[in-house]
């Protein structure tokens, strides 16, 4: 499986992932599910479009920054 970091797609791109997961972007640049905001679990905040990542074979939408990553690792390290 080839990793591919979000920040070098297109935004299109990046838009569809998002669509094909259900989810969407508000005006303001929050990725949102149902109309709202989704919470990076790991850092308690709203995750923004421009520093979100997706890790190969997971669904799940987190902030790009070191804590989120490596919580994120610790927690789901089988599937990356």
């Amino acid at each position: 499986m080839e990793v591919l970091s979000l920040k070098s797609v297109p935004k299109e791109f990046k838009m569809e992932l998002l669509k094909s997961l259900g989810l969407g972007v508000s005006e303001d640049g929050f990725v949102t599910k149902e109309g709202k905001p989704v919470m990076d679990e790991y850092i308690e905040r709203h995750v923004r479009f421009e520093n979100m990542a997706i890790f190969p074979g997971s669904t799940i939408v987190i902030d790009d920054n070191p804590l989120s990553i490596a919580s994120y690792i610790e927690a789901h390290g089988e599937i990356v």
